[in-house]
């Protein structure tokens, strides 16, 4: 098939990545799969040849013929191509049922007889706002061309102009404006040129606190030097109403990521605050934290009712939980205050979330019973450690092997898995479970509109203790 080959056929399933699926047929009889982002099962579609892959064949959607039985119409035209949320033209309760079908497969696939029954569905607030405003963190990339907004699907040096938002909040057309102007204003800085490795302003990132009414605005560019006093006092008074935080960051590598390692406060500091379940939370720019805060709440519920140690031990016996990849003390310090004789040990990479972690302990009442260590996962610190529960949440890329053997060898009575990469999880457990037993697996959306969902597991050893 030549590259520019327009092609049609009905898609009839999706990929690991979402992606609608259907199969060509090429010149010598031989059939492959075309994977074309935007559509849903049923849609009859014209597509574009625009790349081949490892035997793989990558179709741009150009029109929908005749439409699938769950394709609904979009908010509007604008988001036809909206990388941030690529099942938007997808019925919410398809979503939830493609997930789960999704996730069924990936198990069956890796031989595990586990099953689950339905996704429970994303539960916004306010309601008003449907499935849509649900994200409490966005980086809107600055365009090499002038765009302010998302990278465009699949491309590293392509960009979609956000003029309107349906992930983040109301404010957001508002606040790229903002920086729209001031680009203008200032045409001495130019846009981050990823390809070519110039320029100087690279992000936008806005993160809120839903329940606190908090929002952090940071600015990242390549170098703090270049953006002069006048700039930031301009910076500082157009984004005042909309942030309780406005910072610069520096990112003075080539690698085009949002992350800055120097942070220069405009207006309060490089943290802001956001509240689950009764716990307050202390986040920095930098930190990792769970996208969706309305579900964030459910998602704790669920790993707390599958912690067996807080129920049916005797009310003076301690309760030892290990935390793997504990980020600010998510788990750790919210359970230590839904129970008072838990003792809990974290471990993360990341110094700075560390701290984060002892601080919001220590806020939160639970300071003497938190302890929390900067360390890899890996490296093994914690193999020592009993514990009745072990929690991991691990990154996409899931588990380092040895943290995996560690796991079988100590046979912990309980482990809790929380992925948001149910095809690792589903690798991973072949190996958990030559020392443990899967007596449960829950999945939630935290993604709507987006083939991404969060799966928790709850194994508990084989040996008996």
């Amino acid at each position: 098939m030549k590259y520019g080959e327009i092609v049609r056929g009905v898609i009839d399933r999706f990929d690991k990545k979402g992606r609608g699926i259907f199969d060509i047929s090429l010149p010598d009889g031989r059939k492959k799969p075309m994977a074309v982002p935007f559509t849903t099962v049923g849609d009859e579609v014209e597509a574009t040849h625009i790349k081949r892959e490892q035997g793989r064949y990558f179709g741009r959607l150009e029109q929908i013929l005749s439409p699938g039985p769950d394709r609904i119409p979009l908010p509007d035209p604008v988001f036809k191509d909206f990388s941030g949320a690529m099942w938007l033209h997808i019925d919410y309760d398809a979503q939830l049922r493609f997930k789960r079908d999704m996730i069924n497969r990936a198990f069956e696939e890796a031989g595990h007889d586990e099953r689950i029954d339905a996704v429970i569905p994303d539960d916004p607030r306010p309601a008003d706002h449907g499935h849509f405003f649900y994200r409490n963190r966005m980086d809107y990339v600055f365009g090499h061309k002038g765009e302010i907004g998302l990278k465009a699907y699949g491309a590293w040096n392509k960009y979609i102009d956000v003029r309107k938002d349906i992930l983040l909040s109301p404010d957001v057309p508002a606040i790229l404006d903002v920086f729209r102007a001031f680009m203008k204003e200032h045409p001495i800085l130019e846009p981050w040129d990823a390809k070519h490795h110039r320029g100087d302003v690279r992000y936008a990132v806005i993160r809120e606190g839903k329940h606190t009414g908090q929002r952090l605005i940071a600015l990242v560019v390549k170098d703090l030097n270049r953006i002069s006093d006048g700039m930031r006092e301009v910076l500082k008074e157009k984004l005042d109403g909309f942030a309780t935080d406005i910072l610069l960051s520096e990112n003075s590598k080539m690698t085009d990521i949002s992350y800055g390692v120097v942070q220069v406060p405009l207006k309060g500091d490089a943290i802001f605050e956001e509240e689950v379940n009764g716990t307050m939370y202390a986040i920095h720019v930098n930190s990792f934290f769970q996208t969706n805060t309305a579900m964030a709440a459910k998602l704790q519920d669920i790993v707390w009712d599958n912690v067996p140690a807080h129920a049916n031990r005797h009310p003076y016996t301690a309760c030892r939980l290990l935390d793997l990849y504990c980020g600010l003390g998510f788990f750790a310090v919210n359970f230590a205050r839904r129970d008072p004789e838990l003792v809990v040990k974290g471990f993360e990479i990341d110094e700075a979330s560390i701290e984060l972690a002892t601080d919001n302990a220590k806020q939160n009442g639970v300071g003497d019973r938190c302890e929390f260590f900067a360390e890899k996962s890996e490296n093994l610190a914690w193999e020592d450690i009993d514990a009745d529960t072990v929690i991991v949440d691990p990154p996409r890329a899931g588990l380092h092997p040895k943290v995996i053997q560690t796991l079988v060898d100590k046979k912990y009575p309980a482990l809790i898995y929380v992925s948001c990469n149910y095809h690792r999880l589903t690798e991973e457990l072949k190996e958990l479970k030559r020392a443990y037993r899967v007596d449960d697996v829950k999945a939630l959306d935290l993604f709507p509109h987006t083939p991404h969902v969060e799966v928790v597991a709850k194994l508990t050893s084989r040996i008996e203790t």
